[in-house]
């Protein structure tokens, strides 16, 4: 099934076949170690099913490429990625960031945060941090450590404070894709660090939603609740 989808006219992308479905390759994970259901696309839909009939989803495939075939081998591979965890100290994190910057001249650093982009509220030192590091140049990109879902900046006080800082968004990325992306538009000498940041929040490969077509955020606060319903008794 793999090489009939490879030859296929409709699918004009990286994919993965396996199991009983044909997953966006930008958009899969690996979410099992012994079973044949070991990849899986949790931001979307797969681009079909394999049964007694082949179920394609027409509407999610992309469409045919417009320009000639390139490669783009530069990647720049001078970022890290840090998954914050419970009880982390971030006095540690801030060393290591500051050690990356002066003897590797770190470009990227991508932080996997709670649900929807937090992080404790009072790690102001760790956030003054991540100012500085964008202000030097460097692409700080957070991502969800859910495994669907998006992160949503500035929907809670600390993610507020990250973007402030010069914090970009991942949006409903996977963190292999997240990777991938900094590294290439990185690599990409012609493009300037404010054009990498925009970019990162730009669907390029169908890697990600865009945010015009991403759900409403839940109603964080009672405040919130009362507008929204105020607002809706006037509609209706």
């Amino acid at each position: 099934m793999a090489i009939i989808f490879a030859s296929s006219d409709t699918v004009s992308e990286v994919t993965i076949f396996f199991h009983d479905r044909l997953l966006r390759g930008c958009r899969a994970t690996t979410v099992n170690t012994c079973k044949l259901l070991a990849f899986d696309s949790p931001n979307i839909d797969s681009l079909a099913t394999i049964g007694i009939h082949v179920e394609e989803k027409d509407h999610l495939f992309l469409p045919p490429p417009k320009g000639a075939f390139r490669v783009r081998t530069e990647m720049d591979t001078r970022l890290i990625t840090l998954r914050l965890v419970p009880g982390f100290d971030d006095a540690m994190i801030i060393h290591m960031i500051k050690a990356a910057s002066k003897e590797t001249v770190l470009k990227g650093l991508i932080l996997q945060l709670y649900g929807a982009g937090n992080m404790p509220s009072l790690k102001n030192d760790l956030i003054e941090c991540l100012k500085d590091a964008t202000d030097d140049g460097v692409c700080v990109v957070v991502s969800t450590q859910c495994h669907t879902g998006s992160v949503i900046m500035g929907h809670y006080a600390t993610g507020l404070a990250l973007k402030e800082a010069g914090v970009v968004s991942a949006g409903d990325m996977t963190l292999e894709a997240t990777t991938a992306k900094l590294a290439y538009l990185l690599g990409r000498q012609d493009l300037a660090i404010d054009e990498v940041r925009d970019l990162m929040g730009v669907d390029l490969r169908g890697e990600l939603t865009p945010e015009g077509l991403m759900p409403p955020p839940p109603l964080a606060s009672t405040y919130q609740k009362a507008i929204f319903k105020k607002n809706r008794s006037r509609i209706f």
